[in-house]
């Protein structure tokens, strides 16, 4: 609810009384021709970035962060709204919330591999930046090229690697929903001759998907290739014998039968969780909850270090013991 000239407003009067943008934006009362709504919404925004400040502050870790950001500043229920009202935007759209999932991840990957006091935005950002940075690098002999199958389309290489062969990621569970499967077949025949010499297809039995672990089956257009054209390992004689669920790694009837119906996990309102209580995330391991902070953040100590970390109930992949 901001416009362009409710944002003029503010920047020109932030330049005539001589503070910075955010100062001024904090007195919006006091913005001279910025209307009643105008201040309201930006009450609102500013109120939601001191949260999330604090959040910050408090040293929470990254991911849960992230996942704060996204839902308190209304822009993954932006982003969905826009998938409704236009249908062409959709595939785009659910591309954009997939990359935020993924974002997520990566940073709860730093949290889980970051020291107790390396845990930091800072940090996190500087890896994020050099990451970006490794991305731009003009191609060069010997480095491993990465691209979706729709980009390899035309081009040839010695040895291809097709990762991901699993239900519900190729084929990808929306064609799985939508009625896609023989373009995502395409796709894959596109893939495997885009090979000269060598060509590997991988699948995991278990992978963790958005901070959460799924079991997978392994993709029908494996089981589609004759086997007398492949050099498999010995998991064939397993699967011979067993449903596809139990032969790709959901022993002992654990895990939901396909991907797609795991892949997601559902959300949840902030836990109630008391001091002296033992609880295990899916990262750090078991641990006991030794204080609880406002904002829905709690301490746990943590067995396997010894560290004790700030997490956010509402959004941290924790649960009671």
């Amino acid at each position: 609810g901001i416009g362009r000239t409710s944002l003029s407003r503010i920047v020109g009067h932030s330049a005539t009384i001589g503070v910075s943008v955010w100062e001024a934006a904090a007195g919006a009362e006091q913005i001279p021709g910025l209307g009643a709504a105008a201040v309201k919404s930006l009450n609102r925004f500013m109120a939601s970035m001191s949260e999330l400040a604090e959040l910050a502050e408090q040293r929470v870790p990254i991911g849960d962060l992230l996942e704060a950001v996204l839902s308190r500043s209304g822009y993954l229920q932006a982003l969905e709204s826009e998938a409704l009202g236009r249908a062409e935007k959709a595939i785009e759209t659910q591309g954009r919330l997939e990359n935020l999932d993924q974002l997520v991840e990566v940073a709860r990957e730093f949290d889980a591999g970051a020291g107790e006091h390396e845990d930091t935005l800072d940090l996190f950002l500087q890896k994020i930046a050099l990451v970006a940075d490794a991305d731009s690098r003009s191609d060069e002999d010997g480095l491993v090229t990465l691209m979706t199958l729709h980009n390899a389309k035309g081009l040839e290489y010695p040895i291809v690697m097709i990762a991901g062969c699993e239900d519900g990621v190729f084929p990808h569970a929306r064609a799985l929903d939508e009625g896609g499967l023989e373009e995502e077949r395409r796709l894959f025949y596109v893939g495997i001759t885009r090979a000269k010499r060598e060509l590997y297809l991988t699948y995991a039995r278990r992978r963790s998907v958005f901070g959460q672990a799924t079991y997978g089956m392994r993709s029908r257009f494996l089981d589609e290739i004759p086997a007398e054209l492949t050099d498999r390992e010995e998991e064939l004689t397993l699967s011979a014998s067993a449903p596809r669920g139990v032969a790709n790694g959901a022993s002992g009837g654990h895990g939901p039968a396909g991907w797609a119906a795991s892949r997601v996990p559902e959300s949840s309102p902030a836990k109630a969780f008391r001091v002296g209580e033992d609880v295990t995330h899916a990262a750090f391991g078991e641990g006991v909850v030794t204080g609880l902070e406002p904002g829905g953040v709690i301490v746990v100590r943590f067995a396997k270090d010894g560290s004790e970390r700030k997490l956010m109930a509402e959004y941290a992949p924790v649960s009671k013991r």
